[in-house]
């Protein structure tokens, strides 16, 4: 096995890990199962994690990255309407190219210690939050109704959370484009 940065081969193992999670879910995650998909020993995964749990606790953490990207991806547009147009076209396509998302979010690996659950919450409400600031700008400049920008949140998170678990629910047989525009329409 050749000598790889620290960085790199965390890298690796958590495209690794989302492979496992894609087609398994989160409680197949293990060090075993991870240095299989790698293709190396399990002791070569201890180097980097003395478990599951600082695996799982990784994995949220880089899943904080992946969500911020949305959102920096969306605060370059101008409009209100053009922002929560990208946070669901990009939240959906992660969703859709990975199903990662949903798996960790309702998986009760996560709840069955603190430690998880609490970086998972940390996680979420980053996101949650960043999206607040857009509705809290949105309703500064006028461009939509004065409402709370915290019950503005929840609608987006309950929309994507319910059609996340729909979709899994239904076998992940369709495409969220439609659902977009129609989640657009209803907003």
């Amino acid at each position: 096995m050749e000598r790889k940065s620290l960085e790199i081969r965390k890298k690796e193992i958590f495209f690794a890990m989302s492979k496992i999670i894609e087609k398994e879910g989160l409680c197949k995650v293990s060090t075993l199962e991870v240095a299989k998909e790698l293709g190396v020993s399990q002791p070569a995964i201890y180097k980097y994690f003395k478990n599951k749990d600082e695996m799982i606790i990784f994995f949220i953490e880089n899943l904080k990255e992946v969500l911020l990207s949305i959102i920096k991806k969306a605060n370059r547009k101008k409009t209100f309407w053009d922002k929560i147009d990208v946070i669901l076209e990009e939240h959906f396509t992660l969703i859709e190219k990975t199903k990662v998302l949903p798996r960790v979010v309702f998986s009760d690996v996560i709840y069955s210690g603190d430690e998880k659950r609490e970086k998972l919450k940390e996680v979420i409400f980053s996101y949650w939050e960043e999206i607040e600031r857009i509705f809290q700008e949105a309703v500064e400049k006028g461009e939509i109704k004065k409402i709370d920008p915290k019950f503005g949140v929840k609608q987006i998170i309950g929309i994507l959370l319910s059609n996340s678990l729909e979709w899994m629910l239904e076998g992940t047989n369709y495409s969220f484009k439609k659902k977009k525009s129609e989640i657009l329409n209803y907003l």
